[in-house]
């Protein structure tokens, strides 16, 4: 596994004043921006994928082949080098996996997080609490960091682009989860000297997971632990061409050996008050909402944020694996074991019932047939179990 640098994404000053663009950053090779590999599936194995099942799609699963050649990923640990703001932690408070794929529909996106404790959000609009984040930009690395690009804001506020998505969801706590936030550069400021983030910046916060498939044809699945994995937890997600780039719905599919910009990051927060609340990024520590001053100049440093992603071949053939490996490891490693199946034994001591929008059902018998809920389950050893459900 590659284990790479890091992203941040912190508050910004609600008014910003403008600086010029310091030239010197522009000069750093372009060679030396991290990669991270996605890897192309089949028709076939774009199938495999599935949002509404609580566990990982069995392509993912070339990953842990003990037989298979080694296939790139990019970690981020809770060391003080990876850390964008907050207290220095530790790899068992806090680490990231993030894992890539790309086909036909879109770009498939796993992510792995270590977290000792797991944080419910505060207030709607909260992403400081459990949550993970990916910015996407159409352009590659090369194209951000050449001189003169015209794809940076014309103020200089921040790494920002004038062409990225933002995409964050959280985990949570033992709530249903099941909103996430996906914020763009206004397309109505573009090119203009906006220095207030809340007109600069468009905010889609809260949708829900139905929601985010309806729009935009996102689609996200928050995987629950199994066994004894109470300190892990995965995402997946489908993010369609059309939805990679800013405004919304204006992306094209890349070609085998493109690469564009990325960066990504996690959000912790462990008592759920502030100051309390870290992250840790890649690369460099930063995120492009941030700005930073070069000392010996004064100048404004904009663009030392975004690795790429390089779109490359087919995923078995990269781990020099077949259907039947796939297919084996995902049905006696987890993709068709019951969920939780060490607790699966353990009595149930309450369960509570909420819409996928997270309000509490009081009446099951009074739901449709066919409505989908979350049902929230106290065992008799303390563990939460959260499922989807469907109502006969």
């Amino acid at each position: 596994m590659k284990h790479i640098a890091v992203c941040i994404i912190g508050a910004l000053a609600s008014l910003v004043f403008a600086q010029p663009r310091d030239a010197s950053v522009f000069t750093h090779g372009y060679n030396n921006l991290p990669v991270i590999e996605a890897y192309h599936l089949t028709a076939a194995q774009e199938a495999q994928f599935g949002n509404a099942d609580n566990r990982r799609s069995c392509f993912w699963f070339a990953w842990e082949i003990p037989t298979a050649n080694r296939l790139d990923s990019a970690m981020v640990e809770g060391v003080a080098a990876n850390t964008a703001w907050g207290p220095i932690e530790t790899p068992a408070d806090e680490t990231v996996i993030l894992k890539m794929a790309w086909g036909t529909a879109g770009l498939y996106v796993l992510y792995e997080v270590i977290d000792d404790a797991w944080i419910g959000y505060v207030s709607p609009i909260d992403y400081e609490n459990d949550a993970v984040e990916l910015f996407l930009d159409p352009h590659s690395g090369q194209q951000l960091y050449s001189a003169g690009t015209p794809y940076y804001t014309a103020i200089d506020i921040s790494q920002l682009t004038e062409t990225y998505d933002q995409f964050q969801i959280r985990f949570g706590g033992n709530e249903p989860v099941e909103q996430f936030s996906l914020n763009w550069w206004n397309p109505q400021v573009v090119g203009t000297k906006c220095t207030q983030p809340p007109q600069c910046v468009i905010y889609q916060r809260n949708l829900t997971f139905p929601e985010a498939d309806l729009t935009w044809g996102m689609k996200i699945e928050i995987i629950p632990p199994r066994g004894n994995e109470t300190n892990i937890r995965r995402q997946e997600w489908m993010i369609p061409w059309t939805l990679y780039g800013s405004p919304p719905g204006k992306g094209t599919p890349p070609a085998e050996n493109d690469r564009l910009a990325m960066a990504f990051g996690y959000n912790d927060r462990d008592d759920g008050l502030e100051p309390s609340a870290s992250a840790i990024r890649w690369r460099n520590a930063a995120d492009p909402y941030t700005a930073a001053t070069n000392p010996a100049t004064g100048l404004t440093t904009t663009v030392d944020s975004w690795g790429e992603i390089q779109f490359v071949g087919d995923l078995y053939a990269a781990a020099n694996v077949t259907d039947a490996n796939i297919n084996a490891a995902c049905s006696t490693v987890a993709c068709k074991s019951p969920i939780f199946r060490p607790e699966s034994r353990l009595k149930i001591q309450s369960a509570e019932y909420f819409t996928l929008t997270g309000q509490r059902v009081g009446n099951l018998h009074a739901l449709p047939a066919h409505a989908a809920v979350l049902e929230r389950c106290m065992l008799g050893n303390g563990a939460i179990v959260v499922r989807r459900i469907t109502m006969r």
